[in-house]
């Protein structure tokens, strides 16, 4: 299969808001993010190019997912914040949004 091109690493940055410290690590999330999003809906039965997202509620799934993995980067589970933790209980992030973005009502069953 070909590189996935949905979203680019440039509408990632900016999802972030602000300038990112590390280009290689945006790439690489960009990618993966690419690469997820298409297989996801490949899973549910849709048929999409891999040179133009299907729709911008699809890009948008996309450029959240990839946002989620690069703020994530050396956390334990979830992304790292300075919230405090309540009953010492780690948050756990959902992909309820970025899944109905997608057009997926629910998670594929192998």
């Amino acid at each position: 299969m070909s590189s996935i091109t949905w979203v680019t690493t440039a509408e990632v940055e900016e999802a972030l808001g602000a300038p990112v410290g590390d280009p290689t690590w945006l790439a690489q999330v960009t990618d993966a993010a690419n690469a997820w999003a298409f297989r996801r809906r490949l899973n549910a039965g849709y048929n999409d190019d891999p040179d133009l997202s299907p729709g911008p509620d699809v890009s948008m799934g996309t450029v959240l997912y990839a946002k989620a993995l690069y703020s994530e980067r050396g956390a334990v589970d979830g992304f790292s914040s300075f919230e405090a933790l309540e009953g010492f209980t780690p948050a756990v992030a959902s992909l309820g949004q970025v899944n109905r973005l997608l057009g997926i009502p629910r998670a594929a069953v192998a």
